[in-house]
């Protein structure tokens, strides 16, 4: 089976992540896979890549380059089966398409009543594109895959006409290393509270609250450090940040919050490093760093969405979204109650070990492609 990916949009955050370990994946497994990717994407010398700067146009720009010239370029490489990896599809697919749609707050009623009214009117007008876009792409897709079933329902509200070829494949975390430290830091070790939040900056991923957590625990005496892997800079280059921005920095200044990217390759060590882990995103579609922090055996607060809840189940504790004061009172839960501490990462643990593993994830997602490619060749060879 010859698979094309359209990964062209790769360019930070967890799409990148996916798609190097789909590459190292398949590569391990086999597969004749060939992946579309931006100039910038690093690779693996033994992957073979196709190579654009279509990343870089603006929207309207990009959406007539992939409807155009991509589908020549498809064409010209006939793959059994195209894979678009990152919400857009050809409207007229020369081969067989699968699709992975992977944003879901542009569906979710929660995200567009209390995030997007920051964004302004561009903003309102990004997300009507990009919303008619991916309808559009779904329905000329052969099939639809979602991370989860919440995401699924959320673009069946949208276009019911959608359920015969949405597929929930969940995403996994190598649990091979993201594993629980060998020496687990002491809770509390030189009396200090860590905490950490792993993520790239959008205005839904809402870190200003653990910001004012973190402040509040400090005043009240509990000596607590919190470590955020954006930059204040990320924040700058976004609309709708500025009340984010005001909180990581003043936190930043005070020293009781760490900014500052990680390489993928040390996020391990960053998990193991501390005591809880918090997510306080308002939307998302699945949520990588909840998943990698379970299968490190970290205690996980995350903030009470559906999408949490279907990714974490009883093996993480919730809070308000935008309440500092909720979020606090789940972080002196947890340092009360030591057995609490523990339940919660052999739960979790085990749960990724049953639920999301990333070999798990490949394997669902080749059977997908098959069945794709099978049907398109019985449909050919019908009388």
């Amino acid at each position: 089976m010859k698979i094309l990916v359209n990964a062209i949009s790769a360019r930070f955050g967890g799409i990148v992540t996916y798609t190097s370990n789909l590459m190292r994946s398949l590569d391990a497994r086999g597969v004749d896979a060939t992946f579309a990717i931006s100039r910038q994407f690093p690779t693996e010398p033994q992957i073979k890549t196709l190579r654009f700067g279509a990343s870089q146009y603006p929207a309207l720009a990009r959406l007539l380059w992939e409807q155009t010239v991509w589908r020549r370029d498809v064409a010209k490489h006939a793959p059994d089966v195209l894979f678009s990896s990152a919400n857009f599809a050809l409207f007229g697919s020369p081969v067989p398409q699968v699709l992975l749609l992977r944003e879901g707050g542009l569906f979710d009623p929660f995200y567009l009543t209390n995030v997007a009214p920051t964004q302004g009117l561009k903003g309102t007008l990004m997300r009507n594109l990009r919303r008619t876009t991916m309808l559009l792409s779904a329905h000329r897709a052969d099939r639809i895959i979602t991370p989860t079933e919440t995401m699924r329902q959320l673009l069946l509200n949208w276009s019911p006409r959608l359920s015969g070829k949405i597929f929930v494949n969940p995403y996994g975390t190598l649990a091979r290393s993201f594993l629980p430290a060998h020496q687990p830091r002491a809770w509390r070790e030189n009396g200090e509270l860590r905490l950490l939040y792993v993520s790239v900056y959008y205005p839904h991923k809402n870190p200003g609250v653990l910001a004012r957590a973190t402040e509040a625990l400090n005043q009240s005496g509990e000596r607590t450090a919190t470590t955020i892997t954006m930059t204040l800079d990320e924040l700058e280059a976004i609309r709708g940040s500025a009340l984010d921005l005001l909180l990581l920095r003043r936190a930043s200044e005070r020293g009781i919050v760490t900014l500052g990217h990680h390489d993928y390759g040390m996020l391990p060590s960053l998990y193991q490093g501390h005591d809880i882990f918090v997510f306080p995103s308002v939307s998302e579609t699945f949520g990588h760093p909840m998943v990698e922090a379970m299968s490190c055996g970290l205690p996980v607060l995350a903030a009470d969405t559906a999408v949490n809840r279907e990714v974490c189940g009883d093996a993480a504790l919730y809070f308000d979204p935008f309440s500092a004061g909720s979020l606090m009172e789940r972080i002196r839960q947890l340092d009360a109650i030591p057995e609490l501490r523990l339940e919660l990462g052999d739960r979790a643990r085990k749960r990724i070990l049953n639920l999301f593993t990333w070999d798990a994830h490949v394997d669902r997602l080749l059977d997908i492609f098959e069945d794709v490619r099978r049907t398109a060749a019985t449909r050919e060879n019908a009388p």
